[in-house]
């Protein structure tokens, strides 16, 4: 007997909009794939619980129909598959096959119009826009849509998304910047002017700002001018807003917005940003304006918290390549906002990049320490202060203190842009003192480089470096298990962070006489054959062949023996191994990185207490490192002395504040 075919099942742990494209995600392959689709709206984990209630937005004949309760889900989920597992396909084939053996599969996608290879996504995007109304839609919300419908489609719309409200004015997303999910209102009014015949309607999560507009430009629409909203439910008004906004013609954004993304995606067109719809001249005044307003004080702004948000923003501007020197005015459009007693906690670190950009050594150091004291700062932003103190340190000549303020930030945010553009700084002028950081190779780290980063970042790099930054995730590939930043200790598996190691390593050897590499340096052979290992371009017996060829031509650095004794445990030998782990030791005995190295190598391959006992030694030698502080803490926890834990947690918790593993592990060895 042929099974039942298999069906597509959505599901989506978060808020309206995701859900919405999951389910017009899965209308779209139930029709090209020939079978039905259902929806599993309440996934295990779910964070949404304004959508808790689907009886406000679907009827119960489609529900019926089309959702899944969990027995259900259970059931078709045992032999299904996610879609993503079919997108690296060349052809449909596996998948209609894995339909028509009666097996489903998972839909989770929720923010792009989903294509395969042999697709054509321009062919499938216009057609969203009428998948909405195949979903069963309650009588209610369906004479809504028809009038959204007859107001907007089709009449040259211009929809505007204003993102605002909890990010602005909200625990905790008020403390940290948000550049790519809030633009200026001058870059909204310069279009709107730009085109004031034209019909046009504003959402935004703030209606003060929307009254304000439309004072400007009275032809301006907000939602309550399509239905009156205010007696419905939240889950009801986010929808038909939504909804409205996807039916205009255009639809301008910021560019993160997940509310507005999905409102573009269904209405079967790309969301605009203002790059998109004003040119250079246009947005180069509107940012003018902005700064202009800043000048006038905080009272032009609806909060205190807005006006620093928007500062925020117009630092990119200030500080812009092209813009010329502005460092100065920058710092005297926050001090009034500070004056004011603005509480966002991100304002002392812009404040204190202000004050290094013009060299005032001490008022920066003033700044980052009245950051350190925001309870509020969030951990992105606490590595960063890390960094810019470290970056101040070494202005002023301090070469220890840099490179020890420098650990800790790294350890804490390896990957955040702003540490590595300050590490490279310190490098490149020697101001770091090499004594402070794990045993690594700072000829090739000095010379393996990384792109510019092309995303925001709180630095504007070109005014910390003069060459393009280090790529210190050739540190990682090293000592990733000093890291307490999860993602970061992932490098050997993310083949597009080897795959830009392994082009700054190339590129090494074309860079200028005096820090050009050699092909022929057994330095370069080393990390050659170690990135082409973990990118699968050579075996571990050719990687281990050089590694032990590369350890006789450097004997005395512990990193090449210490990498060799780690292939040989990859391969099993871990007698070996241990000679090699023990000959890295043997270079500095002292060393606290090597002595944790040799424990947790001690550790993963059988020697289990003696391995524990060197790490509580590294932890003894140690006083700057939190994985080493923590792993110490962690043993005597484990093993119930709990006044030697919180030794060692206390000073993991001070060295890292923000990581709540060890705040809590420190609650259960008895401190707080």
């Amino acid at each position: 007997m042929k099974p039942e075919k298999g069906v597509f099942i959505g599901q989506r742990k978060d808020r309206m909009g995701a859900r919405l494209l999951m389910m017009l995600t899965c209308i779209r392959l139930a029709e090209d794939f020939d079978t039905s689709y259902r929806v599993n709206w309440f996934p295990k984990g779910a964070d949404a619980p304004e959508l808790d209630q689907p009886q406000e937005l679907f009827s119960q004949e489609w529900m019926d129909e089309h959702f899944l309760s969990t027995e259900s889900f259970d059931a078709l989920g045992e032999n299904s598959l996610p879609i993503w597992s079919f997108q690296g396909d060349a052809t449909p084939d596996r998948l209609i096959s894995h339909l028509n053996s009666g097996r489903s599969v998972v839909v989770e996608e929720g923010f792009e119009v989903l294509a395969f290879q042999w697709e054509d996504i321009e062919q499938i995007r216009p057609r969203y826009r009428e998948f909405i109304h195949k979903i069963g839609f309650t009588d209610e919300i369906r004479t809504i849509m028809e009038k959204a419908d007859a107001k907007l489609s089709g009449k040259g719309v211009s929809a505007y998304h204003i993102r605002r409200g909890d990010i602005l004015n909200g625990l905790p997303w008020k403390h940290t910047t948000w550049p790519a999910k809030i633009e200026p209102e001058e870059l909204y009014a310069a279009h709107l002017g730009k085109n004031a015949g034209c019909a046009a309607i504003m959402f935004s999560d703030q209606p003060e700002l929307v009254a304000r507009f439309q004072v400007q430009f009275p032809h301006l629409m907000q939602m309550s001018d399509i239905a009156d909203l205010s007696s419905l439910t939240r889950a009801q008004r986010d929808f038909l807003e939504l909804y409205t906004m996807s039916r205009a013609d255009q639809l301008i954004a910021p560019y993160v917005s997940a509310f507005s993304m999905a409102a573009a995606r269904i209405s079967g067109q790309q969301g605009k940003v203002f790059r998109d719809v004003l040119n250079e001249d246009e947005v180069k005044r509107a940012n003018e304006q902005v700064i202009a307003r800043l000048h006038r004080g905080p009272e032009e702004f609806l909060n205190l918290s807005e006006a620093a948000h928007i500062y925020a923003k117009a630092s990119f501007y200030l500080h812009g390549l092209g813009a010329g020197d502005r460092a100065e005015e920058a710092l005297e459009l926050v001090q009034p906002l500070m004056d004011a007693g603005s509480d966002n906690a991100f304002l002392p670190l812009l404040q204190a990049l202000n004050y290094f950009y013009l060299n005032r050594w001490a008022e920066a150091l003033e700044m980052t320490e009245a950051a350190f004291e925001n309870p509020h700062i969030w951990p992105e932003d606490f590595a960063v202060v890390t960094a810019l103190q470290a970056a101040i340190f070494g202005g002023q000549k301090k070469r220890w203190k840099a490179a020890q303020v420098f650990s800790r930030a790294f350890w804490t945010k390896p990957m955040r842009p702003d540490v590595i553009i300050f590490g490279s700084r310190l490098l490149y002028r020697e101001q770091i003192a090499q004594r402070a950081m794990p045993p690594m190779d700072w000829v090739m780290q000095k010379a393996i480089r990384r792109p510019w980063f092309n995303y925001n970042a709180h630095v504007a790099q070109r005014k910390v470096l003069g060459r393009p930054p280090c790529n210190f995730d050739l540190i990682l590939l090293d000592w990733a298990s000093l890291s307490v930043d999860q993602r970061a200790r992932r490098l050997t598996s993310n083949r597009s962070r080897l795959q830009t190691l392994a082009d700054g390593l190339e590129s090494s050897t074309q860079l200028p006489e005096d820090v050009c590499i050699s092909r022929e340096d057994p330095r370069f052979e080393g990390v050659q054959s170690l990135l082409r290992l973990h990118l699968g371009d050579t075996s571990l017996a050719q990687s281990l062949d050089i590694a032990r060829k590369v350890a006789k031509r450097l004997p005395d650095n512990p990193l090449y023996l210490k990498r060799l004794a780690e292939l040989y445990e990859k391969d099993g030998d871990f007698v070996n191994g241990r000679l090699a782990m023990a000959d890295a030791l043997a270079c500095d005995p002292g060393n606290p990185f090597l002595v944790f190295a040799m424990g947790q190598y001690l550790e993963r391959n059988g020697a289990e207490e003696q391995g524990q006992n060197q790490i509580i030694q590294a932890g003894e030698l140690d006083d700057n490192t939190a994985a080493i502080q923590g792993e110490a803490g962690r043993i005597y926890l484990q093993r119930g002395e709990k006044q030697n834990a919180r030794v060692h947690l206390s000073k993991a918790h001070a060295l890292c504040p923000t990581l709540k593993r060890y705040s809590n592990q420190l609650k259960r060895a008895g401190g707080k």
